[in-house]
């Protein structure tokens, strides 16, 4: 247990740094890129997040179940090379397509902001590509606080150049207009995550290399038999997560910033605050699948009924604070053209009901794990397949003519579809997780209990919230409160992972 507490903990630990870093980030650059510029920015995320997803085709959760299954050391690190050069193979043939493809996109060729940072953004996600991969040995042997540590000096050099580059380099630069210094501004502010993540994968190669040598170790014939035997969960991975990328692909063709669309920028700010914290169940999932496909079936399904309700748990903790401080959120991570108006609705409107999406990715999310677990992974394809392509339909129909409330629609009755159906394949081949019904009662009533704690404490304090100062020791002394009365559940639930 205690491995298995400290392994997730640590990554949860960089994820939970790397949230707060990002909202950091989000709130240099929000005022000082202006709506259209961030457009821009969220756009370029954007287009090499879905080509990122297809390029990963889950190979680190692969490499960490076949290689835990080897005894041998010079047999792991055999297997390791041959899953780097899998990796790097991906990486090469995705990007260049990715690339290839956005200069036929006319909102990104016509954009002077999108074309040159494309360039930058490719470099960016396919370092970021490989520094995952890079980091798997530091799982294997337990060691993910120093991927924690990486990412906190890549997170300080990201930041220190962007203030650099925002109040010395480049200040009071006009966005609207198109000249040398704005792009210039621009590219440097996507040059700064690029040598970030340098600095994250010197750093974690430095110290990976006591545990295995890189090497890229061409196998012609592994490739194809790991793409032969797992094409399907691959793209049923990429596909999980294709309608959540695609939509601002999606809305970024049909309202481009480069005719002056903005509005779809202020919306998308709240599905990146609900990005950011997709990562939790997969951080969380990545320290488990390795540990628990030693287990007999019975030790599984109760095993991965604690993962499930844990990640509940923390999802819990996310809702609340979306509901009560959904405006001083928004208006802390950005600034106040991000707030709804008297005559618009934007991003603290869309948070609350982003947080149901959130919850629904998180249930899909933790049963991808229950099927990986029990070699079920490929029964995953259809399901997302067919999914996705009645959401491709919806999407083509009501964002278009319903914009944002047609995007929220789509978004919640897709997961909604997926949860149900991947629940009733699990259902079908008997690998539910193993309810443990005392516990959930118990849990449910403190939700209920934290749930009027709130609201009471709220009713006095409501007033405070409108100072920054106040707001951030008033969510923080609640939150503090929530974890605290949470402790022996966490411990409990460690326990039985």
């Amino acid at each position: 247990m205690s491995l298995v507490f400290k392994d997730a903990f640590w990554q949860i630990s960089w994820r939970v740094i790397s949230a707060l870093a990002g909202f950091l980030v989000v709130k240099l650059i929000t005022p000082y890129l202006g709506p259209l510029r961030y457009g821009d920015y969220s756009t370029i995320f954007k287009y090499f997040a879905i080509w990122s997803a297809l390029a990963d085709f889950w190979i680190y959760v692969l490499a960490l179940n076949v290689i835990w299954k080897v005894d041998s050391i010079s047999e792991k690190i055999k297997l390791y090379h041959k899953f780097l050069w899998f990796r790097f193979f991906m990486v090469m043939i995705v990007y260049i397509t990715a690339f290839v493809i956005a200069l036929f996109i006319p909102a990104y060729s016509e954009n002077s902001f999108i074309l040159y940072g494309l360039v930058v953004w490719m470099l960016f996600s396919a370092t970021f590509m490989l520094a995952g991969i890079v980091q798997l040995p530091l799982q294997l042997h337990w060691q993910m606080k120093q991927v924690s540590i990486a990412l906190i000096l890549a997170r300080i050099v990201q930041i220190s150049l962007l203030a650099f580059i925002i109040f010395v380099l480049y200040p009071n630069i006009d966005f609207t207009q198109v000249n040398f210094h704005s792009i210039c501004a621009f590219l440097l502010i996507l040059l700064s995550v690029l040598i970030s993540w340098l600095v994250q994968f010197f750093y974690v190669y430095w110290k990976w290399k006591k545990f295995m040598s890189f090497k890229l170790d061409f196998d012609k014939n592994f490739i194809k038999e790991k793409l032969k035997t797992n094409w399907k969960y691959g793209l049923s991975y990429y596909l999980s997560s294709f309608h959540t990328l695609i939509v601002l692909i999606f809305l970024s063709i049909i309202f481009p910033t480069e005719q002056g669309f903005k509005y779809v920028w202020i919306w998308a700010l709240a599905l990146a605050l609900i990005e950011i914290l997709l990562i939790v169940p997969s951080a969380f999932g990545n320290s488990i699948i390795h540990k628990i496909s030693s287990y007999k079936k019975k030790e599984k399904q109760i095993s991965l009924w604690y993962f499930l309700l844990f990640i509940i748990w923390f999802w819990f903790l996310m809702l609340f604070n979306f509901i009560l401080f959904r405006t001083q959120i928004v208006n802390l991570i950005a600034w106040k053209e991000y707030l709804t108006s008297s005559s618009h609705i934007w991003s603290d409107f869309v948070l609350p009901f982003l947080a149901i999406v959130l919850f629904l990715s998180f249930i899909k999310q933790v049963f991808n794990y229950i099927l990986v677990s029990f070699e079920k992974q490929n029964k995953l394809f259809e399901i997302n397949l067919f999914w996705v392509s009645i959401w491709f339909l919806l999407a083509l129909f009501l964002i278009p003519k319903y914009n944002i409330y047609g995007w929220i629609i789509t978004q919640i009755v897709l997961e909604l579809l997926f949860v149900c159906w991947i629940i009733f394949i699990a259902k079908k081949y008997d690998i539910l997780p193993k309810l443990n019904f005392k516990l959930s009662l118990y849990v449910v009533f403190s939700w209920i209990c934290a749930i009027l704690l709130w609201y009471y404490l709220l009713s006095y304090i409501w007033t405070y919230l409108n100072t920054t100062i106040w707001f951030l020791l008033i969510a923080s002394l609640i939150n503090i409160l929530y974890l605290w009365l949470s402790y022996k559940f966490i411990r409990f639930t460690m326990s039985k992972i």
